[in-house]
């Protein structure tokens, strides 16, 4: 039942609090380009809408809650949340057709993972049509001005490659998810977080998730449309196959996609279209994995398979990717270029198959100059994904 959500590209958030589960409110969910809204009770008539508009829903309360913080619980789960409060609370559990998973728990520390391992057995082997939602740490913690030794006591580790190594190695999930908000860290910080992420899903074979901000930590500050494009667009170069916007309804900081009355804030267009263009960019993505990302410059070039001489006009993020029958594919992304004029992708290709090019309006078949090159012209706030076929 919930297979789909490991061979589809989907889009979650983030709440929904109460004074915006009318059906006005759950319709302009689904049409904001929202598959699955975290962080949900189960609320049988908003879970009857849900269902109604195609929405999913991932539970919170079924069992018992697990926050790392700032370390101060590290290790201490399985004291504080034995077993039997876990069985309990799944024994009781009423379903529903719109709930698609259950939330164990969010940023937890490395030293807690062997007991999730145990607890997640228990959730797989109680709730079996269920996903055990699990959100890990970014590698600045729970805030970017933690210093070292408050990093390494909420991680559990030493870096973060080996907090990530210890979640795939400990549980048995088809999934890592970790947060990671750009505005409130840095843009080197988000790629190598990306990349480390990255790295662990391909060694692990596990897909990647990630949690970016539709939110502001200023509360005189929108996070501009451009803004919400370059997590994305950044996120999908590392193969990420879902995306959850943090927030739709309340939750943490300010500026969320419905302000405290219920009303759609500026964010709500914002977020739709940005959603739009991702739906059309991963049409054909989500059945490739992640190889390699690299960044280019006008300086640069490089290769992949069938793809030669890539050159880009600016700088620029290149995702690699393959998939089982062998196939390459390139994913673009130029960075920082509201100031440059459209920009340019070039390459050759060594056989003569058709190129097809996901654009944030689509898919295109695009064709070579007389000297063989390809070019895909992007504007301002676009990638593309380009396959042989």
């Amino acid at each position: 039942m919930i297979d789909h959500y490991f061979h589809k590209f989907h889009i979650g958030t983030y709440y929904l609090q109460l004074n915006a589960r009318t059906e006005r409110h759950v319709k302009e969910l689904s049409a904001c380009g929202i598959d699955f809204v975290i962080g949900m009770e189960n609320d049988k008539e908003t879970l009857d809408l849900f269902k109604q508009y195609h929405v999913g829903a991932i539970v919170s309360g079924v069992v018992p809650g697990w926050f790392g913080g700032r370390g101060e619980n590290a290790g201490q789960m399985a004291t504080l949340n034995p077993k039997e409060r876990y069985l309990e609370g799944m024994t009781a559990f009423g379903d529903h057709p719109a709930i698609i998973g259950i939330d164990v728990g969010d940023e937890p520390s490395g030293l807690d993972f062997p007991y999730y391992a145990e607890i997640l057995k228990l959730v797989r082997e109680k709730l079996p049509n269920k996903i055990p939602y699990l959100n890990l740490y970014p590698s600045y913690g729970i805030s970017s001005d933690s210093d070292k030794m408050q990093i390494d006591q909420e991680l559990g580790k030493t870096t973060y490659r080996e907090y990530l190594a210890e979640y795939c190695e400990n549980i048995d999930l088809p999934y890592l998810s970790f947060d990671h908000y750009l505005y409130a860290s840095n843009r080197e910080r988000f790629f190598s977080d990306l990349f480390e992420a990255a790295s662990a899903c391909k060694r692990y074979h596990k897909t990647l998730w990630v949690v970016l901000q539709v939110n502001s930590r200023e509360k005189d500050v929108f996070i501009r449309e451009d803004q919400l494009c370059d997590q994305a667009f950044s996120a999908l170069t590392f193969g990420v196959s879902a995306i959850t916007w943090a927030c739709y309804s309340g939750g943490w900081w300010y500026n969320h996609v419905l302000d405290a009355e219920g009303n759609r804030t500026q964010q709500y267009e914002k977020l739709k279209r940005v959603n739009e263009k991702l739906q059309n960019l991963t049409e054909a993505y989500i059945d490739y994995r992640w190889i390699d990302t690299e960044f280019l410059d006008q300086e640069s070039g490089t290769s992949f398979g069938s793809f030669g001489s890539i050159q880009s006009s600016q700088k620029a993020l290149l995702g690699k990717f393959d998939r089982a029958d062998g196939s390459k594919a390139i994913y673009y992304y130029p960075m920082d270029c509201e100031d440059a004029d459209d920009s340019l992708l070039q390459f050759t290709v060594d056989d003569h198959k058709s190129v097809y090019c996901y654009t944030v309006d689509g898919p295109k078949e695009i064709f070579s100059d007389k000297n063989d090159v390809y070019t895909a012209r992007l504007r301002y706030m676009e990638a593309c994904f380009i396959v042989i076929k």
